[in-house]
């Protein structure tokens, strides 16, 4: 493996996970997804902004960015088992916190999403059924995202996925996620977080 390909797929997975596709979309509609809502570019503000079928094309485009980073890995050899989840979390850090955006971003829950899926499908597939148990129980996103990226280390090692770097992808991926959810939890915390919907008589 060449000393440089490292350091492009890594420099790639940064810029890719931190292309603002959410506020793209958004201002192609009129929106400023930054200077409105919670001021995330993600999909739950962009679904706030312009309706659910804009918000659900913004979580998938957000998604693939996280699928894309981890695919590059396969351009390396297979000796380097930590690139995969090294590009995953990187374009998870561009996703939060991009250059392209004064340094804001989403949350991270949909690139960490698309990221696990390719690292361990089964494991990311338990933690977002967990997560959407979450979400319809307590109808809060930052909720379910903050409760799904909990989930996920703990799914790993029940599914017997010891791998080092499968684990240091999903301590990783907790952190990062936990970190950009701080508005939220301060919320969460003192009961002012919105509600995605409200059941019939509340």
């Amino acid at each position: 493996m060449s000393d440089s390909l490292p350091f492009a797929l890594i420099t790639a997975a940064w810029l890719l996970g931190a292309l603002p596709v959410g506020a793209w979309l958004a201002r192609a509609r009129g929106a400023d997804p930054a200077g409105a809502g919670s001021g995330s570019t993600g999909a739950t503000n962009v679904g706030r902004l312009l309706g659910w079928r804009w918000g659900l094309l913004t979580g998938l485009l957000d998604a693939s960015k996280g699928a894309l980073a981890v695919a590059l890995g396969g351009l390396a050899e297979p000796e380097a088992p930590w690139l995969p989840p090294l590009l995953g979390l990187l374009a998870v850090t561009g996703h939060c916190w991009s250059p392209f955006a004064r340094w804001r971003g989403g949350k991270g829950a949909a690139t960490g999403a698309g990221a696990a899926l390719l690292l361990a499908p089964q494991a990311a597939l338990l933690s977002l059924g967990g997560a959407a148990a979450i979400l319809l129980l307590g109808r809060r996103m930052s909720l379910a995202s903050l409760g799904g990226v909990a989930l996920f280390p703990a799914v790993l090692y029940l599914t017997n996925d010891v791998y080092p770097a499968s684990q240091a992808f999903g301590l990783g991926l907790l952190i990062l996620v936990w970190l950009a959810h701080r508005g939220n939890l301060a919320r969460l915390a003192g009961g002012r977080e919105e509600a995605l919907w409200h059941w019939p008589g509340k």
